[in-house]
């Protein structure tokens, strides 16, 4: 286990404030949310090389000045990451116990939850695995992506090293960091592979094909999310299953 500095929280890096989001900011988030998906259709349907910002625009029913003040390209609008954390899940990660299965167990929590409050609209299993071939048939688009999911896990791990009490280069924040987001990963890869809701092939709203722990017509990734922190904690436990 990393030891902890003599100098304790005076040499962790203290977690940066994120403004919390208001109703402006709500819309311009489901803005730039409508502008990507529509980008995504587009592209996985004639194209990287034949679609254009003025077709992304229309599709998105906005005008195409109203693009340019989200995204600068076509690239960037397909490239999206994981949005910056807000204030309370900067709080909830960055306060309580400092032992590092509580962090973990408090990291995951978050991660999970923000999925229960801004779960994938209906098609997101198609939109998911669209955006993977979109990236795997365009290396230039998996860098940016890629670039992107480091830059937040970074930003995650600044956080726990201010709860852990430890510099940002120590390896403990990133380990726990990793380990989290590797639930997440595992949790979206079981998702995306499921059975399509028949609410995103014709819109009839039923609960087909999801597990039988999830609430009917539930398309988020959550409960997968959940599982695989089950798992990790068995894993981690030490007691006997």
């Amino acid at each position: 286990m990393t030891s902890r500095p003599s100098s304790s929280r005076d040499s962790a890096s203290a977690p940066p404030s994120a403004a919390p989001e208001g109703l402006r900011a709500r819309r311009r988030r489901e803005t730039a949310q409508a502008i990507h998906a529509a980008a995504v259709r587009l592209v996985e349907r004639d194209g990287l090389a034949h679609v254009t910002v003025d077709m992304i625009s229309a599709e998105a029913g906005i005008s195409p000045r109203t693009f340019f003040n989200y995204f600068p390209t076509k690239e960037s609008a397909l490239s999206v990451g994981p949005p910056p954390l807000t204030d309370e899940q900067r709080r909830r990660i960055a306060e309580g116990d400092p032992r590092p299965r509580r962090v973990l167990e408090d990291l995951v929590d978050v991660l999970i939850h923000q999925l229960d409050e801004d779960p994938p609209p209906p098609g997101g299993r198609r939109h998911f695995r669209a955006m993977v071939r979109i990236a795997s048939a365009h290396p230039e688009l998996a860098a940016v992506l890629h670039a992107r999911f480091d830059a937040f896990e970074n930003e995650l791990a600044g956080v726990v090293a201010h709860r852990l009490g430890v510099p940002a280069s120590d390896p403990l924040p990133a380990l726990l960091t990793g380990l989290a987001l590797s639930v997440v990963r595992v949790g979206l890869r079981q998702w995306s592979t499921g059975e399509d809701e028949p609410a995103e092939r014709d819109g009839t709203p039923t609960g087909a094909g999801r597990r039988d722990t999830d609430e009917p017509g539930d398309s988020s990734p959550a409960a997968e999310l959940r599982h695989a922190a089950a798992l990790l904690r068995t894993l981690l436990s030490d007691q006997p299953e």
